[in-house]
């Protein structure tokens, strides 16, 4: 599991498979994509703040960006994806 100020994830996801990510209580947002890709998706969190997010189908080792917050206080945490099991 990895630390951000007011984000929490786990440090690797499978590809297609889900994460749960757990943000501080000033967010309700969660932003995800696939780094060096165009797309971004938007999670809205509810509020005990764990929100199970779709992972992307994306090459095993490929980095997915989770961010929360805007401006200066958006924070971003980078989790490797893995191949899913045979």
């Amino acid at each position: 599991m990895q630390n951000g100020e007011g984000i929490r994830v786990s440090t690797t996801a499978v590809s297609g498979g889900s994460i749960t990510v757990n943000v501080g209580p000033t967010d309700d947002v969660v932003e995800i994509g696939v780094l060096g890709g165009t797309a971004t998706t938007t999670h809205h969190v509810p509020g005990d703040k764990d929100t199970l997010i779709p992972v992307p189908s994306a090459e095993a080792g490929s980095l997915l960006v989770v961010m929360v917050g805007k401006g200066k206080r958006k924070r971003r945490i980078v989790v490797t994806i893995v191949a899913p099991t045979p």
